[in-house]
């Protein structure tokens, strides 16, 4: 990588790029939303130069009910637990914190393992357990968004107790932050983003356990939240199985050579940016001896999970596809 910029800042304004080059934000926003990690417009448009992001390329138009007819409604799964919404939504929640199949939803905070600092967490956990494990959610770029908070609860309807926390609950989390919330956490790094993660599977641990021993953990994560679960494999963190939704490789990703963890890869087709590291990824994962798979959901782009994103980047055919596959997963290495 050319220019001062850490893995994080690269990740971050590339994904703003990608954003801009698909024709849904505009140049202003672009350099607005860059400025954030940067500190100045002058410094934005030398970090795009150098890491080769032009900003006078042609664009695509903006997106529409031609590329929108691309993903259209999907069916249901038949599957006893909560999926991805069968379309696009403009409404986060899919289930209630209410809703009869959970034991509980809510709001916590938890200390870290050194003290300190409070991390801002939400979990949930099931009307009647029928999983042993926990499950680590990882948000996106933007938070602990209600969205996010709607996937803890869907992971909890499946048998789990579920938690995630702010990845910025230091600085006052997404509630203090706003727009300045992709900007701040592309400046943190990553020693300390695990170590509160490693807080967070501290927790998961005891509150999923039966009071005498700690339960299994995986983790799910989702865009920036997918390379933070790829960090936490390579650094070697305890959990039993792993799931990063297109996600980041760390750029030495020589710790999954040694990971006892099952990692189970979701990509889009059309992400060429982030599916393009698969094989560095395997590369390390065949030498660990730990069960590993692959999986790359067709005719979608970056982030089609997330059903708040819009007809034309929502896939719910293909989100639904994943997320089965994801409880699958975690099923048969942490439940």
């Amino acid at each position: 990588m050319s220019g001062p910029w850490t893995e994080l800042q690269r990740y971050v304004i590339e994904e703003h790029f990608e954003e801009y080059t698909a024709g849904r934000i505009s140049r202003r926003e672009l350099l607005r939303r860059v400025s954030y990690v940067t500190g100045g417009v002058a410094a934005s448009l030398a970090a795009l130069s150098a890491l080769g992001c032009n900003v006078d390329q042609p664009r695509a138009a903006a997106t529409g009910s031609a590329t929108a007819a691309a993903h259209p409604a999907s069916p249901q799964p038949s599957v006893p637990y909560a999926t991805p919404p069968s379309s696009a939504t403009t409404d986060p929640v899919t289930v209630r914190p209410d809703d009869p199949r959970l034991g509980g939803a809510t709001t916590v905070g938890i200390p870290t393992l050194d003290k300190s600092a409070a991390l801002i967490g939400y979990q949930a956990g099931p009307k009647t357990r029928t999983k042993a494990g926990g499950i680590l959610v990882m948000h996106e770029n933007t938070g602990l968004t209600e969205h996010i908070k709607d996937v803890i609860r869907r992971v909890a309807t499946a048998g789990f107790f579920a938690f995630g926390i702010d990845l910025l609950s230091r600085q006052g989390g997404v509630e203090k932050l706003g727009a300045a919330y992709s900007g701040t956490l592309a400046n943190t790094t990553v020693a300390q983003l695990n170590a509160d993660l490693l807080s967070a599977i501290d927790y998961l641990q005891v509150m999923a356990g039966d009071g005498y021993t700690r339960a299994k953990v995986g983790a799910v994560g989702f865009c920036f939240g997918g390379g933070t679960t790829w960090n936490l494999v390579n650094a070697g963190a305890p959990l039993a199985a792993a799931v990063p939704f297109y996600g980041p490789l760390p750029a030495n990703p020589n710790g999954l050579a040694t990971t006892k963890t099952a990692v189970l890869a979701i990509y889009a087709e059309q992400d060429t940016r982030i599916t393009a590291s698969w094989p560095d990824a395997e590369a390390q994962l065949k030498r660990s001896g730990a069960p590993y798979a692959q999986k790359v959901e067709p005719g979608v782009g970056h982030a089609f999970h997330n059903d708040t994103n819009g007809p034309s980047r929502y896939g719910p055919a293909q989100a639904q596809d994943a997320w089965v596959a994801t409880i699958d997963w975690l099923t048969r290495y942490v439940g």
